[in-house]
C-alpha cells in the first residue's frame, strides 16, 4: 500500500521547490539524445535517458526502492515549467491508451530545472493503487509485455502537453526488474523462493499502525513546510516479526520519518513458500509527507 502523511499548514512546494512562470506554451515533442542508462546502486534501481539538445535539453528517469509492479518517475526540464503541482495531469504511454488521471508533485532536478514528479506509476492503470501489489505473489515485477506496447511518456496540463518519445519500454523494464531481483539478494533473502511463492507477508495490524503514522508528522519538517517521498522496507522472519527495518529518501531534501520506530508494532503473518512453509521476506512501501491546506 501507498501511506500518505498530512500535516496542517499552509500548502507548501514539494522539498522547498520552486516553479518557473516562464513556460513553453502548446505541445512539445522530445527526442532521445542519449541511450537508456540503468544505475545499480545499492538501495534503488534507476533507469535514465536525455532527451532534447542544448538549451532544450530534458531528464526523464524511472526509479525503484524494491520489487514492485509500479516504479516512480520524474521527468524535468524547461517544457516542464508551467506545470503546478497536484494539478490534475493526464497521463498516457500509448497511442489509444485511455488518458489515466494523476495528481503528480512540481520541483527540480539539479541541472535540468523544473520537474513533474510521481511516487509510483503503473503504465496500464497509473498512480491511484499503484502501489498495491498482488497479495498472493511474494515479489511483485514490472509488466513487461505492457511496456513493450509504449510509444512514448505523455504529461498534459490543459493546454500544456509534452511527449518524451521513449519508444517500447519493455527491455529496459527487464533490466530494472533484474537490478531490483538482485536487491532482494543483497538483503540476504532468496529470490527463487520468492519468485514460487504462495503468500507474500500478510499485515494484521495495519489500520492501527498507519493510524498512528499518519499522525506523527515530523513536527519540524512541518514547521519548515518540508515535505518527501520516502521508501519503506521492513523484513519479516518466518514467525511474522519484524527483523529490521529501512527508510530510504526518495527525494534530495529528506525528512526523519518515524515510520521504523511505529512499525515495531507491526505484525505480521508470515510468506509461505511453494509448499505452504513460512519463509523470511519483506515488505516494502511508500511514505509521501504532504502539506496540505
Amino acid at each position: 500500500m501507498r501511506f500518505v502523511v498530512m500535516g496542517t499548514a499552509v500548502c507548501a512546494t514539494l522539498l522547498g521547490f520552486t516553479s518557473d512562470a516562464n513556460a513553453n506554451r502548446g505541445a512539445v515533442a522530445l527526442s532521445p539524445s542519449s541511450q537508456w542508462n540503468v544505475d545499480f546502486a545499492p538501495n534503488k534501481c534507476r533507469l535514465a535517458r536525455m532527451f532534447g539538445e542544448g538549451e532544450d535539453q530534458h531528464f526523464l528517469f524511472f526509479e525503484q526502492y524494491y520489487p514492485s509492479a509500479s516504479a516512480g518517475l520524474t521527468v524535468a526540464g524547461p517544457a516542464l515549467s508551467r506545470f503546478r503541482s497536484r494539478a490534475r495531469t493526464s497521463l498516457s504511454f500509448y497511442e489509444g491508451q485511455d488518458v489515466l488521471r494523476t495528481e503528480p508533485f512540481t520541483g527540480e532536478v539539479d541541472g535540468f530545472g523544473n520537474a513533474v514528479i510521481y511516487s509510483n506509476v503503473n503504465l496500464e492503470s497509473g498512480t491511484d493503487g499503484a502501489d498495491e501489489e498482488d497479495p498472493t505473489s511474494a515479489i511483485a515485477q514490472l509488466d513487461t509485455e505492457f511496456a513493450a506496447q509504449s510509444q512514448y511518456v505523455m504529461l498534459r496540463q490543459g493546454s500544456k502537453l509534452v511527449r518524451f518519445d521513449t519508444g517500447p519500454l519493455g527491455e529496459a523494464f527487464e533490466v530494472l526488474n533484474t537490478c531490483t531481483q538482485d536487491m532482494v539478494r543483497d538483503w540476504g533473502l532468496d529470490v527463487d523462493q520468492h519468485l514460487t511463492a504462495t503468500r507474500a507477508p500478510q499485515w494484521l495490524n495495519q489500520q492501527s499502525v498507519v493510524t498512528r503514522l499518519q499522525r506523527s508528522y515530523p513536527s519540524g519538517a512541518l514547521n519548515r513546510g518540508q515535505q518527501a517521498i520516502i521508501r519503506l522496507r521492513v523484513i519479516v522472519d518466518e514467525a511474522g516479526k519484524v527483523e529490521q527495518c529501512k527508510t530510504d529518501a526518495a527525494t534530495d531534501n529528506p525528512l526523519e520519518s518515524p515510520a521504523c520506530r511505529e512499525m515495531e508494532r507491526a505484525e505480521f503473518a508470515p510468506a509461505l513458500d511453494a509448499n505452504g512453509q513460512p519463509f523470511r521476506s519483506y515488505y516494502a512501501s511508500s511514505i509521501i509527507y504532504q502539506i496540505g491546506s
